[in-house]
């Protein structure tokens, strides 16, 4: 079972599994298929899937927002944006720059850093390597990393100040102004950097 909440139509058209070539038997989805609304899904491998209904022997899925109109309007319209358009390739440019402007900020402060996952939810760590571990985790500057985080959200930048958690890029970042963004960046750094 792969919990695609996060990853869903997010990373590639089929999720993560798509992107690493690992499928499962049953993927949860959420509200990334419904652009935010709340939404939810399930799919899996047909001889797991036919056991899903009221015949006996099946199972009954049922919910409280089970068919709710707006939200699954939200759904189709945001899968048929990922199938007929570039959305996802465009989503994976701005977030490809936008690492480079955060690593340039972080070299020139003198941070190691490293960037994890895919550009279209990539993490940041305060450290040479990639955590794979909560024990990796641990060992990074996730202090800094949480200063420099809410010193950004002061300067209009939304993110997670929770070191494991990504930095979710959309299309509607490609219009964001890069060199904005910098001086932004660099200015929270300069100001975590005090403060740490």
């Amino acid at each position: 079972m792969i919990d695609e909440v996060k990853t869903g139509f997010r990373v590639a058209a089929g999720g993560a599994q798509q992107l690493y070539g690992i499928y499962a038997d049953l993927s949860t989805y959420a509200k990334a298929m419904g652009n935010g609304y709340p939404v939810a899904g399930f799919g899996g491998r047909a001889d797991v899937m036919d056991k899903v209904g009221s015949h006996r022997g099946g199972v009954v899925h049922g919910g409280t927002y089970t068919a709710n109109l707006i939200a699954l309007s939200g759904a189709h319209a945001t899968l048929s944006i990922l199938t007929d358009t570039d959305a996802l390739k465009t989503i994976d440019t701005v977030g490809e720059h936008i690492k480079k402007v955060l690593g340039r900020v972080f070299t020139a402060a003198g941070i190691s850093h490293a960037f994890a996952g895919p550009p279209a939810m990539f993490g940041v760590h305060f450290t040479e390597t990639v955590p794979t571990s909560y024990r990796d985790w641990r060992k990074t500057d996730s202090r800094l990393y949480r200063e420099f985080a809410w010193h950004l959200i002061e300067r209009g930048v939304m993110l997670e100040p929770d070191s494991r958690e990504p930095w979710f890029i959309c299309e509607a970042h490609q219009d964001v102004d890069l060199g904005w963004l910098e001086q932004v960046a660099t200015d929270a750094m300069q100001a975590a950097l005090a403060t740490n």
